[in-house]
């Protein structure tokens, strides 16, 4: 049975467990007569799951907050202030999307911890059953907390279940402690995972590609000079680990690149060799978080009417919420497939084509988040979390400017139809081209504002190169006023 189709089933099976406390701020459900059979424990983790594909986090929010502060989109012209705030790197601690993805973060962080506290006390289900739950659990966990300390820098460091109201005052903790969480963590969900692929779910293929971002940001981090990462002592330790940890995402069976662009995207192909984790939807769900509209936020609006694209997809207008950046499209080569095939400029309503330009009302858009037999606004348009690409220009950076390294990058420029990468070059200059090429391969993906924090590029891309304006911290957003308010430790 599919995730998605597991969730109705879940959450009955979490309600009618007794008491629900209110999810406000982490809560979960009684544990009294809870957590006693396996059916239990895969409702807690289906539960654990739910809260990925919310529109608060990776159906919109999670975009909202991670793209807009870069190069990739701006927005249409009455798009509401908390958005704005983003578009123009002036978060204040009251936007409402930041709120709202710190607590979203945070609720999934519980939900894992309840799986982690409660699951391995189940007896009467098969070992490997119950590890394979709780190394997902691990996973999840580290997930929402790379999220954090990558958004918020320094924050509480949850590892138990909130279940009171009592509970919720936490003091902040270091951003190395958060950090030696994340690790552990993920080293933990290594061991109990397996290597079978299950439809919105991770594995040990997941586990192992994360780690190998989380060394990845911590090497590159600390070589950069990028504030707050001043407790890192091995750089080039991490970069061998997260070369040994993505090369066995790599090689392990059924992963691959796609060879044709499209395919990645395809919402027929969700189990194509590029995904190792997606947060899953499906059009057929009852309600947004089950499906997405995500997909509406990037497609023009095109005269209200269901235009076609060259290759003769079918596409409804949308909401021209997000518009792709001329900065973004113009520093594609324009031979690259990456912009010629998945940010379309031409469109088809009726019998008239129509061009779009980079700097109109609508403008080239990504079809990274198309579903051309969405219902109404339902879509089945997964979000990317970790692709093959991304692990393996991550193995390119840790290798650096080696044989392996050239060889890893040169994988992904030939498949989008540009020359190989220039030979003999430095290891600084051989990693900036692996984060560029990281900008043009998973734009629009969640990645760019990591990318550029971690390198400490910030004002150097942003503001020099871009000319944009940043007001306060570009590497850390504020902790939410309302969370400062509520929890007396902050």
């Amino acid at each position: 049975m599919k995730l998605l189709q597991q969730l109705g089933l879940a959450g009955a099976l979490l309600l009618s467990a007794g008491c629900s406390l209110q999810e406000d701020p982490y809560g979960f459900v009684s544990q009294g007569n809870f957590y006693k059979t396996e059916a239990d424990a895969n409702a807690a983790l289906i539960y654990a799951y739910a809260i990925l594909p919310e529109i608060e986090y990776y159906a919109r929010g999670f975009i909202t907050v991670t793209e807009l502060p870069t190069e990739d989109i701006t927005l249409k012209p009455d798009a509401g202030a908390s958005n704005f705030e983003f578009d123009r790197l002036a978060v204040r601690a009251d936007n409402t999307d930041l709120t709202t993805t710190w607590r979203y973060a945070y609720i999934g962080v519980n939900r894992a911890n309840a799986v982690i506290a409660n699951v391995p006390g189940i007896s009467n289900m098969a070992e490997a059953n119950r590890n394979e739950l709780v190394g997902e659990a691990y996973f999840l966990r580290a997930l929402h907390y790379f999220n954090i300390v990558r958004l918020f820098g320094s924050a509480p460091l949850r590892t138990a279940p909130v279940t009171s109201l009592s509970q919720t005052d936490a003091a902040k903790a270091s951003i190395q402690d958060i950090y030696n969480l994340i690790t552990s963590d993920l080293k933990q969900s290594i061991a109990l995972t397996d290597l079978t692929r299950r439809d919105g779910r991770a594995n040990r293929v997941a586990a192992w590609g994360l780690l190998a971002k989380v060394d990845a940001t911590l090497a590159s981090a600390k070589l950069t000079g990028t504030p707050g990462y001043d407790f890192v002592t091995d750089a080039t330790g991490l970069y061998a680990e997260a070369k040994t940890m993505a090369n066995s995402a790599l090689g392990a069976s059924g992963y691959g690149l796609s060879a044709n662009l499209k395919d990645i995207y395809d919402v027929t192909k969700k189990n194509g060799p590029e995904h190792i984790f997606d947060v899953a939807v499906d059009r057929t769900g009852l309600s947004e978080g089950n499906y997405s509209k995500l997909p509406l936020m990037f497609i023009p609006y095109i005269d209200g009417a269901t235009f076609t694209l060259s290759d003769g997809t079918p596409v409804k207008s949308g909401y021209n919420h997000f518009l792709t950046e001329g900065a973004l499209y113009n520093s594609f080569d324009p031979a690259d497939k990456r912009k010629i095939e998945l940010i379309p400029n031409t469109v088809t309503v009726g019998t008239a084509t129509r061009t779009l330009g980079i700097t109109d009302y609508s403008r080239p858009f990504t079809r990274k988040y198309l579903d051309p037999q969405q219902v109404g606004e339902q879509t089945s348009a997964n979000t990317p979390v970790l692709r093959y690409s991304d692990v393996l220009l991550l193995y390119a950076e840790a290798c650096g400017p080696t044989t392996d390294g050239y060889t890893a990058i040169n994988r992904i420029r030939s498949r989008a139809n540009i020359a190989p990468l220039t030979p003999g070059l430095s290891a600084t200059a051989f990693r900036d081209a692996v984060i560029q090429e990281r900008s043009w391969e998973l734009c629009f993906e969640a990645n760019r504002l990591f990318d550029l924090r971690r390198t400490h590029k910030m004002e150097e891309v942003l503001v020099r190169q871009y000319g944009k304006t940043i007001t306060g911290d570009p590497y850390y957003f504020p902790i939410p006023t309302r969370e400062v308010d509520l929890n007396a430790l902050l």
